[in-house]
């Protein structure tokens, strides 16, 4: 792809080639990133008062979350083809989820902290779905290159539990946070 602009010709930088095995592992490793993250998004609920589904749903992705980054360390312990010490992500992309992660308060709480209600829930809710849809979909994309069956089995049952999730989620929030053509909830 060529971009034109002003005269001047902006091609994309090529991506280094990386052995099939090497690119599952930066997956792993990434898919390890989030769910160490995300495993204890409960605890925020400890110093916010939220509604109940938002409670209980926030609770399944935390044990959902902590049950993948235990299952990941544990296939990295057992199995020589899964190693999650290297994400194979630029500086720059680091940085970036970083930055998204502490906006978002996803570790600290902050700035949802400040925020309560509908517009804490809101938030919260909006924030859980944008994670998990980039690792429902990074599970897929993987499930399509892992050669061993084990691992393949692993990602499809873990992004068909991911999609249910999402789902669970994404009906809360259209149900009490969105408008539509029956008017607005929440």
């Amino acid at each position: 792809m060529v971009l034109l602009t002003g005269g001047c010709v902006i091609q994309p930088i090529a991506q280094p080639t990386t052995q099939p095995r090497e690119a599952l592992n930066h997956g792993y490793a990434q898919l390890h990133w989030v769910a160490n993250k995300l495993q204890h998004i409960d605890k925020l609920l400890l110093i916010k008062r939220e509604s109940e589904a938002v409670e209980s749903a926030v609770d399944a992705v935390a044990q959902t979350m902590r049950r993948h980054a235990n299952t990941l360390e544990q296939m990295e312990r057992d199995l020589a083809a899964v190693d999650l010490s290297e994400d194979g992500l630029p500086v720059y992309e680091q940085k970036k989820r970083w930055a998204v992660v502490r906006e978002r308060g996803l570790v600290t709480g902050t700035p949802v902290l400040g925020q309560t209600g509908i517009e804490f829930e809101r938030t919260l809710l909006l924030s859980l779905t944008a994670v998990l849809n980039q690792q429902r979909h990074l599970l897929s994309v993987m499930r399509s290159d892992e050669p061993e069956p084990a691992l393949r089995d692993w990602l499809l049952a873990t992004e068909e539990e991911l999609n249910a999730l999402y789902e669970r989620l994404t009906g809360l929030l259209a149900d009490a946070y969105f408008c539509d053509s029956r008017g607005c909830s929440g």
